[in-house]
Parts: structure tokens; sequence; C-alpha cells
């Protein structure tokens, strides 16, 4: 097997990955929101940035060349990658690697649902770019942050049910003005880690399972499922979900997690599909693992 000497990184997860496994080196192009996305992961791990400096004024330094499926694929064929990397959920194959000018098997696209494909692309990326040691070696590092969330002492005797509400918006527009939500009537609940983590955070999810992306759900359904707790996250700070609080819903009041006032707003995602689900995980056990009051 021929080891790439040249990638082109179209996907934050995956350059995280890629930061975190020390292939700097092999990286010549990557999105607009990578840097971001590391520095993202330093913080999830705790890692000082200035003890990596060097290495983020590389990435830094850089070339941009999009996001997929929006690339600038001249820019990217001009880079001449011998590998092209994407994360994303969906099948990509034959016909996306020939608009980016390279052979099917130069193409390595990773659907990330789950904590188990979180580490099985681990080990994928490190075999293909020759750092199979520093992969199992992240894979053993996140194992173990699984395992503390397990040990650690749980407030309630029970897993209580959790709606966890992603978004509300029912049709996106770029100008959140023209956003279209009926927030009162169906919400979409949030997939990808979030079962899992949620899980090793003492909770249960309703309405969606590891390895779904995301689900529609409507009031009838919530009320019918009467969760124990609810975690609202506001989809990227969008004023559609701020404007329309589960407090004031029409017909929420009669939800036990609302009459308890057992309604957290999230600060992190926890869907991401990426190395920050440590990130999430320490949000959670704020939430659960905090004196809060019995549930019932």
């Amino acid at each position: 097997m021929v080891l790439p000497r040249r990638i082109v990184s179209l996907s934050p997860n995956v350059s995280m990955i890629l930061f975190a496994l020390q292939a700097d080196a092999l990286v010549v192009g990557r999105t607009q929101t990578c840097v971001t996305a590391i520095e993202q992961y330093l913080r999830a791990w705790d890692i000082p940035p200035q003890t990596v400096a060097p290495r983020l004024d590389a990435w830094q330094a850089i070339p941009a060349v999009g996001a997929w499926p929006v690339a600038d694929y001249e820019a990217i064929a001009a880079l001449r990658p011998e590998a092209i990397l994407t994360s994303g959920s969906g099948p990509y194959g034959v016909h996306e690697a020939h608009k980016l000018g390279v052979e099917p098997a130069a193409l390595w696209h990773g659907d990330t649902r789950t904590l188990a494909d979180l580490t099985q692309h681990i080990q994928q990326l490190g075999a293909l770019v020759g750092y199979a040691e520093a992969a199992s070696a992240l894979s053993a590092q996140l194992a173990r942050r699984c395992q503390d969330a397990c040990a650690t002492p749980r407030r309630w005797p029970h897993a209580p049910t959790v709606l966890f509400e992603y978004c509300v918006c029912t049709q996106y527009d770029p100008d959140p003005e023209r956003r279209v939500a009926q927030a009162a009537e169906t919400v979409l609940v949030g997939g990808h880690l979030a079962p899992e983590l949620i899980a090793l955070s003492g909770g249960r999810t309703l309405f969606v399972q590891p390895g779904d992306t995301a689900r529609w759900v409507t009031r009838v359904e919530i009320q019918a499922a009467q969760p124990e707790v609810i975690l609202q996250y506001d989809c990227h700070g969008c004023p559609t979900a701020r404007r329309q609080p589960i407090a004031t819903r029409p017909g929420w009041e009669r939800l036990s997690a609302v009459a308890r006032a057992a309604v957290y707003p999230l600060h992190v995602n926890i869907s991401d599909p990426n190395l920050c689900f440590p990130e999430a995980l320490t949000h959670l056990d704020a939430i659960f693992r905090a004196d809060r009051p019995e549930l019932p």
C-alpha cells in the first residue's frame, strides 16, 4: 500500500483527527473552518494552545479550498492531492471523485454517527496516512474518557428519560427572519453521538437510538412520552428557537419536565460526531450529576 503524502481535508472533523494523530505535514489543503475546529478540539481535551502553537500556525498557512460539497475543484486539483478526505451523512463515490480530479480509491469518506464509528474512522485514517500507532493511542484515550463517564456517581437512582431538542426550524433559510418554525407543535430531536453521550451521563434518550441522525417529533408524541428531562439546543444560536422558549409554548406546560423546571439549555452541540465529545460529556455531567431535585 502506497501511503499518500499530499492530503486535502474537506472536513473539519477529519482535520481534528489528523491533528490529533500529528499528521500535519501531510495536509496541503483544508476548509475555512478546520483551524477553528482544531482549536475546539484543544479546548475539549484541555490541551493548552501554546504547547502546539507552531502546529496551529502551520495549519493557518495551509490553503483553504472550501468545504464539501462547496469546494473549489480547480484549487484542489492545483494542489495535486494523493488523497482527499471528507465526512458527513450519506455515501460518496466515483462521481464525487471524478469531480475532484482523483481516482475513487483516493477519496475517503466517513459517516460518523456513533462512538464506535468515530473509533473505527480514527483507525482507518491512521492506517491510511501511516500513523496506525498514534491512532491506537488516540482510540484508547477516547475509550478511557467514556469509561470515566460511566464510573462517575449518578444523582438519580434511575436513568431519566430525556428529550433532546436540537432544532425547531421546519424550513431553513440563511436569513433567520425567514425561517419557518412551529415549535409548539414540531421539534427536531438530535441524534448522532447524543444518545450515547446522554446514556454515559445517566439518562435515556427518547425518540432516537445510537446511529440515528435526527427525527422530527410532534407535541402529541412528546406528551405521550412525558420526558423527565428536556435538553434544549438552539441550533447554533438560532433566534427562532430563542423566540419560542419551551416554558411558553402552548400545551407544553402539561409536560412533567416543564412543570418541574427540568428544562436545561445546552451550550454545546452534544450531537456533533467528532473528537470534541468530551466537552459535551462535561456539560451533560453538570446537568445530570449536579444537585438537582429528585425525579419522581
